[in-house]
């Protein structure tokens, strides 16, 4: 498990989620391979989107893959679930297959969460407690999804970027067109698109012992300015910025 700086922002990442508070909330357009809750504590969260108008609202829920961008001039938290180990989080926001405020109950139990830990939002434990009760609170509203059992088996595989592909895929028994199209259906992304999605959480966990370029080289990028693209393209900032807050626990 990871923290960030808590003297810049308050922050813990694990395998299944990750969270962060901020004092204000600010990314490039990006596409992650995550379930993505933006909330403002004082302010609206703004969301934009390609070719759709800007949404505002207190709670904003956007589904793994949607390419967007954030705004939040005050305070914010940002909770990121793995869509395969958090799968009813995926499945709810996946309803829409946009960027949506979050409403009813469920807005209320979320917000009153955070707001009645504002004061702890910088400690990794309380963020983490926070991470892990959305999660609860979203899987009883959630219409149920379950991975076709061999893509299951081929996800928790491609967990570790640097595994032999050939045998894991060879398992399924499945053509190469087959296995994809059902990956793709599940997963929501290509199997190589996920396996780039797993080499930068690498990089972003090295990144809190190594420099950029080393991380990069580490996690199975060719170069810094391929780790910079990527990171861009997927997470909305860059890889100085996560060298520059994040520290081991």
């Amino acid at each position: 498990m990871l923290r960030l700086n808590e003297s810049r922002i308050g922050g813990v990442i694990t395998d299944a989620f990750a969270a962060r508070a901020s004092p204000s909330l600010v990314s490039t357009l990006h596409a992650q391979h995550a379930t993505m809750i933006y909330a403002g504590l004082d302010s609206d969260v703004t969301v934009t989107g390609q070719g759709s108008p800007p949404l505002r609202a207190r709670i904003v829920v956007v589904p793994p893959e949607v390419p967007h961008a954030t705004l939040c001039p005050g305070p914010g938290i940002v909770l990121h679930h793995d869509p395969e180990l958090a799968p009813e989080v995926a499945a709810y926001a996946r309803q829409s297959g946009r960027a949506v405020p979050l409403e009813g109950r469920l807005a209320a139990r979320v917000g009153g969460a955070l707001h009645s830990h504002r004061a702890s939002l910088s400690r990794p434990d309380v963020l983490a407690g926070l991470a892990c009760e959305s999660a609860a609170w979203f899987a009883e509203e959630a219409p149920r999804h379950k991975l076709d059992t061999r893509v299951a088996g081929v996800v928790e595989a491609l967990r570790d970027p640097d595994v032999d592909r050939r045998p894991v895929l060879a398992k399924t028994r499945l053509s190469a067109a087959h296995l994809q199209a059902l990956f793709v259906r599940d997963v929501g992304v290509p199997i190589r698109t996920y396996l780039l999605w797993r080499r930068l959480l690498v990089a972003i966990a090295s990144c809190v012992r190594l420099d950029n370029t080393s991380a990069a080289h580490f996690a199975g990028f060719s170069d810094l300015a391929h780790l910079s693209r990527t990171c861009r393209r997927m997470l909305g900032y860059s890889p100085t910025l996560l060298r520059r807050e994040f520290v081991s626990a």
